[in-house]
């Protein structure tokens, strides 16, 4: 768990994991601004001794190098993500360990919401009933990366330097190790928007535009993060439609739209149904 200035928000994300009904797990809150989060947390009446602390030893040092620290620390057969400011529900282990155990990996159809109000915004994989296999080119056709649960010999660090969209990357290393990636119908993880965080703020259109161009230029000429051929040209075609649909974003914002990037892609999927 990836936290800096998570203090308003780390309680409720914490307790959300307390919550769980598969009691035998450890989070490690990696702390990338120099706070105690224990001893905050301790302070909000939470305290429990499976959770653990690390840090990065910097302010502010990306959201893939606090992964990263955590990934190194952490011990458990399976390992997954949980940021600062979202939740999971109670069921979330329950649902993803057996699948994780056969297949490598394994996530559930997240579900976007409204930081501000709690509305519900969308499902990853809309409204869907059974599970899917996806391929590494349907995740990352999608709009809103994934949260796997994945098996200790899947699991890889992230990219050095690659802050903006470093789940995508991630998610496509994952695919090309596992092959196919189980979800489960029912959201598990609550990915919450709030129009404050990097990913929403005045310029991360900006930041999404240069990093998807470093992408294309690695997919066409560099390493292609590791990729196979195939995944590799998948990845590219999905890169250039998510830096299009960014820079309709940038359009949109420029024109006095006023909501987070989830919230026109929602606006946008509705319009064109």
């Amino acid at each position: 768990m990836p936290a800096c200035a998570a203090q308003d928000s780390i309680g409720a994300a914490v307790a959300s994991l307390i919550a769980l009904r598969v009691p035998d797990w450890e989070a490690v809150i990696v702390s990338d601004d120099g706070v105690d989060y224990l001893a905050l947390l301790a302070g909000l009446g939470i305290e429990d001794k499976r959770l653990r602390m690390v840090s990065t030893g910097r302010v502010a040092s990306g959201c893939h190098r606090a992964r990263n620290a955590g990934l190194a620390a952490a011990r458990g057969d399976f390992v997954t993500q949980l940021d600062a400011d979202d939740l999971v529900t109670p069921d979330r282990l329950t649902r993803l360990l057996p699948l994780a155990k056969k297949h490598g990996a394994a996530a559930d159809n997240l579900m976007t919401v409204d930081a501000a109000s709690g509305a519900p915004l969308r499902r990853a994989l809309g409204e869907t009933h059974t599970i899917s296999m996806l391929s590494g080119a349907d995740i990352v056709a999608l709009s809103t990366p994934l949260v796997a649960l994945v098996r200790r010999d899947h699991v890889l660090a992230r990219v050095e330097g690659v802050e903006h969209a470093e789940d995508v990357i991630a998610n496509l290393q994952l695919a090309a190790r596992v092959g196919g990636l189980p979800v489960v119908p029912e959201p598990s993880y609550i990915y919450r928007i709030r129009s404050n965080s990097i990913c929403h703020s005045p310029g991360a259109a900006a930041a999404f535009e240069a990093a998807y161009t470093d992408y294309l230029e690695r997919l066409d000429s560099g390493d292609g993060f590791g990729l196979p051929a195939a995944l590799r040209r998948a990845a590219r075609a999905a890169f250039v439609e998510k830096r299009e649909v960014n820079r309709g974003y940038a359009a949109a914002v420029a024109a006095g739209f006023a909501g987070t990037f989830q919230h026109y892609v929602r606006q946008t999927a509705r319009e064109t149904v």
